[in-house]
């Protein structure tokens, strides 16, 4: 069983890249019905390899430093397999702002087991749950969030259409960014009235 525990500025010389291209052979599709957003998926053509690069805004040079933000990382033994990042709010949403597993770990729960964490960290700190916001283009990312128990809130798909990236697809095929949520049961507690202390506001 992998050792997850939260780093400290002083663990930067522990981290490496991960082994993390991911082998897509589907695409995720977004419908709008009467119940609001669902994704299917449309099988691809040809199966390919794609690669979702950190936010370098959210660099573990930077977030180690920062109280409302926390990086867990995944070991076995002592080498590096999993990391995840993940930042509270003064929405009162906690954003997992990346999560990614070593090839050679998949499907082997560590990045359950990551979000789980994260989970703990956010709950602890008076949060309603989790928000994660991905792209289209990165459909196991969105049956990851679906299989924890996240459901679409909605979606923006004009914030990357002009990227130097996605501007060289057509206009129907560039990627857009997916907004999931995850609520703690405490949720019922809200609608009450007794919501937990909000966080203060923070920084990015």
């Amino acid at each position: 069983m992998p050792t997850i525990r939260r780093l400290t500025p002083e663990d930067l010389p522990l981290l490496h890249p991960l082994e993390d291209a991911i082998l897509a052979g589907e695409e995720a599709l977004l419908r709008i019905g009467r119940s609001g957003f669902t994704i299917s998926y449309m099988p691809l053509p040809r199966a390919e390899w794609r690669v979702f690069p950190p936010d370098p805004l959210a660099s573990p040079e930077y977030i180690l430093y920062k109280s409302h933000w926390a990086l867990f990382a995944a070991f076995d033994g002592d080498n590096l397999i999993g990391l995840a990042s993940v930042r509270l709010n003064d929405t009162n949403w906690a954003d997992v702002a990346d999560i990614r597993v070593d090839a050679a770990w998949r499907r082997k729960s560590v990045a359950r087991h990551l979000l789980d964490t994260c989970d703990q960290f956010a709950h602890d700190n008076g949060m309603y749950g989790l928000r994660v916001v991905c792209t289209d283009s990165n459909p196991a990312m969105c049956q990851f969030c679906t299989h924890c128990g996240f459901t679409l809130g909605g979606f923006d798909n004009k914030a990357l259409a002009y990227s130097d990236q996605e501007r060289q697809k057509p206009l129907a095929r560039r990627a857009s960014l997916l907004f999931f949520y995850r609520a703690y049961s405490s949720m019922n507690q809200l609608r009450r009235g007794n919501a937990p202390t909000a966080a203060p506001n923070t920084e990015r």
